[in-house]
């Protein structure tokens, strides 16, 4: 699944550069400068969060682990003005970039490495500089994952792959007409949205120093003044899936003391159906709210100690279907960019049996929509509760119907 991740990023990049060739083929007689490529360098030298016993010192090597290096390499494209939306974010740019992080600890965390897609949103542009933000989502590997007998420290990262999440706010120089230089400060995070357990994550504060060359001159970018947008209104019907991945511990100690306690890696199935109104007012923003109905294997598991002398627990799944049923009720939030958004919703379970492994009553999403002509979309959206704790990724398509 994580590969899919790459191959969507990779197709929202290829639909927007689709979208930038027909424009500018058709918009010449206009003068629309083409869109200008770039190549980027990019330094990071930054702090490990401590947010779990692993990179706070339980490991291996009794040593904290708070200290990472990074380099990247961005090919950036810069959009020209031809479509609405880039006079909305005052001309943004894009592109794809790979990533290579070193935490100076290769036997447990190994050497991960990042394929991601981002976009930067300028603030303001100056004659000499700009200043804005930046947001990236890809997908990250080579990882060392936990392992019981192997790699039983390391409790931030369980698999060979994780999800990437970086955004910063940056200060742009330019040097010359094809030259610049950027400083960054920025806030990355991995996980593999609870896949595979154990998954506490690891999170990164840096500051970066970025230096990039463009193929051809800066073009003149002139911002024109756009109509209001025309609200709309919307019902967003979608379906998503997904797998979560739990740890289930037996509590006695095992008869070797060197052995690792016994435990069961079982995989759970997720299903989740929805049901959003939404409007969307201006441009760039889109609320509503609705409700969502979710069979989630992971509800009212029961462990049983196995009376033969096997240290792996027994798990009963419940065998009654209400019992593995919630019923949300959600506030959403939208941050649309053309045809894609950056989704968040924050919702409350008003129905469901609370027994044992049941989940929190708050919980989130966050995540990512593409919508295509024909109002069909599919995204990606990561559940949570505590704003920090991933519980599965929700893999998801849907359609919208939509009237002004």
């Amino acid at each position: 699944m994580r590969i899919i991740t790459t191959l969507i990023i990779i197709a929202l990049g290829m639909q927007l550069i689709a979208q930038e060739a027909q424009n500018n083929d058709s918009t010449r007689s206009e003068k629309i400068p083409k869109n200008v490529k770039s190549i980027s360098l990019r330094y990071h030298a930054g702090r490990v969060l401590q947010t779990n016993d692993f990179v706070k010192g339980e490991n291996e090597a009794n040593q904290v682990i708070d200290y990472y290096q990074a380099l990247n390499i961005s090919y950036n494209v810069q959009t020209n003005g031809s479509r609405e939306w880039h006079h909305i974010f005052n001309f943004p740019y894009y592109g794809v970039a790979f990533y290579n992080a070193n935490f100076f600890n290769v036997d447990e965390l190994g050497k991960p490495m990042a394929l991601y897609g981002f976009m930067g949103f300028p603030f303001r542009r100056g004659e000499k500089s700009m200043w804005g933000y930046e947001l990236g989502f890809g997908l990250t590997y080579n990882w060392e994952p936990y392992d019981a007998y192997t790699n039983p420290f390391q409790v931030a990262i369980g698999s060979y792959r994780t999800v990437y999440i970086d955004a910063n706010l940056f200060y742009q120089y330019h040097l010359s007409p094809r030259w610049d230089i950027r400083g960054a400060f920025g806030f990355t995070h991995f996980s593999n949205g609870g896949t595979k357990k154990p998954n506490s994550g690891i999170n990164l504060l840096s500051p970066s120093i970025e230096v990039s060359y463009s193929f051809k001159d800066r073009p003149l970018l002139i911002k024109k003044p756009q109509p209001a947008y025309g609200q709309h209104y919307e019902v967003a019907i979608q379906f998503g899936m997904g797998a979560r991945n739990i740890l289930y511990d037996n509590p006695n100690e095992p008869q070797d003391p060197s052995m690792p306690i016994g435990s069961a890696d079982v995989m759970h199935s997720y299903f989740n159906f929805s049901a959003a109104w939404l409007k969307q007012s201006t441009w760039k923003n889109k609320f509503g709210g609705g409700i969502d109905i979710t069979y989630d294997e992971t509800q009212n598991v029961t462990i049983e100690n196995p009376s033969d002398g096997n240290e792996t627990p027994i798990v009963n799944f419940s065998d009654k279907l209400s019992e593995k049923m919630m019923l949300g009720v959600f506030g959403a939030y939208e941050f649309t960019i053309d045809r894609l958004s950056v989704a968040s919703y924050i919702g409350i379970l008003a129905l469901r049996k609370k027994g044992t492994n049941a989940n929190p009553l708050l919980y989130q999403k966050f995540g990512i929509k593409y919508h295509f002509k024909n109002d069909m979309y599919t995204g990606l959206l990561v559940r949570a509760h505590n704003f920090s704790v991933a519980e599965v990724i929700e893999w998801n398509i849907g359609y919208r119907i939509k009237w002004h």
